[in-house]
């Protein structure tokens, strides 16, 4: 038997959570990102946040199994669209990648617009208006604080993100409730 778009998508939310392990792994790396510009030179910090976008994922699965949610929901196709969805992250790697060596200090305001845009599908796959939330939020934070306030932007636009990623974990926990209901 098929099943409906729908029931599709309430599986999705319900296994995999509406991924919010991930966001909470990104807030706790942004946030370490800010704290590392008070312990490394600057060079080390650029480094750092091309580098460290790399722990995400894995830390996400990381609390995702100590949570019990199920991020790899690959018995559902909206599972594979959502890795589908993430997956080009890995073509922004180059962009980074000149940003950090012609205009580094451009690396917080690159990286939160590339991340942050990243979720806009997630609002139609899970259903979530917490995901227009985390891609507007991000995506300001950088282009306001990374665009307009780049002597600053190593600590400020990491710790806007993180917050607004944690925001969104708050917001995403409360949807949950509310779909269980």
């Amino acid at each position: 038997m098929s099943k409906t778009l729908d029931s599709l998508q309430q599986e999705i939310i319900f296994e995999a959570k509406k991924g919010f392990p991930i966001l909470l792994s990104g807030a706790v790396v942004f946030l370490i990102f800010m704290l590392m510009y008070f312990v490394f030179p600057i060079e080390i910090v650029h480094l750092i946040w091309i580098f460290g976008l790399g722990v995400i994922f894995p830390l996400g699965i990381f609390i995702s199994k100590i949570l019990g949610v199920n991020l790899n929901a690959t018995n559902n196709p909206l599972g594979t669209l959502g890795g589908i969805v993430a997956a080009p992250q890995a073509f922004y790697i180059p962009v980074f990648i000149i940003v950090y060596m012609n205009i580094p200090e451009y690396l917080p305001f690159t990286i939160g617009l590339l991340a942050g845009s990243h979720f806009l599908p997630y609002i139609w796959i899970y259903k979530s208006k917490s995901y227009l939330f985390v891609t507007l939020g991000t995506c300001f934070s950088a282009l306001i604080l990374g665009g307009f306030f780049v002597d600053h932007a190593f600590i400020l636009v990491p710790f806007a993100i993180s917050i607004v990623y944690g925001t969104g974990v708050l917001l995403i926990k409360r949807e949950l409730k509310i779909n269980l209901v």
